[in-house]
C-alpha cells in the first residue's frame, strides 16, 4: 500500500472514532435539559472527551456574573441550572477512599434560595462513558454553602472509580451535565 492510501486510511479512522466518541454525547435533549455551548472535545481514543465550555455563561445578580478569578473557571450552563468549569475541561485527580473517589459539587440556579431551601432538592448522578454499566447516585440531599462564588447548592459524590465520568444534575426539571476525566491522585 503506498504512502497516500496509508494517509487516506488513518484520516478515515481517525473520523470514524471521532463520530463514534461524539455519538456519546449526541441524541436529542431531554425535557427540561438546558441549552448550554460547550462540547465534548474529542481527544485520542483512550482520553477522555472532557466537557470544554463555549462561550461563557454570566451569571444573574445576585451571584458574581464571573467566579472569582481564583478558582480559574467559568461558568456554564444556563440561569435555570449552572456550575464551574475550568476553561481546558475538568480533569479531576483525587485520593482514592474505601467509597471511592470523593468530590465536592456546586451548583446554582435562579431558582436557589438559601433562605427558602436550606436542603435543596437537587439530584446529582454520574454515568461512566469508558465502561459499561458503572453509574452513582449522590447518597445524601444537597446542602448549601456561601462563599466568594455567591450562594450555591452543595452536593458531596463517591466516583465509584476512575475513568471518564459525566456527571449530571437536575434541580426543579431542568438538568445540565458535563463530562470530567476521575484518576488516582
Amino acid at each position: 500500500m503506498n504512502n497516500c492510501c496509508v494517509q487516506s486510511l488513518g484520516l478515515s479512522l481517525t473520523v470514524i472514532i471521532a463520530a463514534l466518541l461524539s455519538g456519546c454525547f449526541a441524541g436529542d435533549a431531554t425535557p427540561g435539559e438546558s441549552t448550554v455551548s460547550g462540547n465534548p472535545v474529542a481527544m485520542e481514543p483512550s482520553e477522555c472527551p472532557v466537557t470544554v465550555p463555549g462561550e461563557p455563561f454570566l451569571a444573574p445578580p445576585p451571584q458574581p456574573s464571573v467566579p472569582p478569578a481564583y478558582y480559574q473557571s467559568v461558568w456554564y450552563g444556563t440561569a435555570r441550572l449552572w456550575t464551574m468549569l475550568r476553561p481546558e475541561g475538568q480533569v479531576w485527580r483525587l485520593p482514592q477512599q474505601p467509597q471511592g473517589f470523593v468530590q465536592k459539587t456546586f451548583w446554582w440556579s435562579d431558582q436557589f434560595s438559601v433562605d427558602g431551601e436550606p436542603r435543596p432538592a437537587i439530584t446529582v448522578t454520574g454515568r461512566r462513558l469508558d465502561a459499561t454499566g458503572v453509574t452513582f447516585t449522590a447518597g445524601n440531599p444537597g446542602t448549601h454553602a456561601v462563599a466568594d462564588f455567591g450562594k450555591a447548592m452543595l452536593v458531596g459524590i463517591d466516583i465509584p472509580t476512575a475513568g471518564c465520568w459525566e456527571i449530571r444534575a437536575e434541580y426543579k426539571g431542568e438538568v445540565l451535565s458535563y463530562v470530567v476525566a476521575v484518576s488516582q491522585q
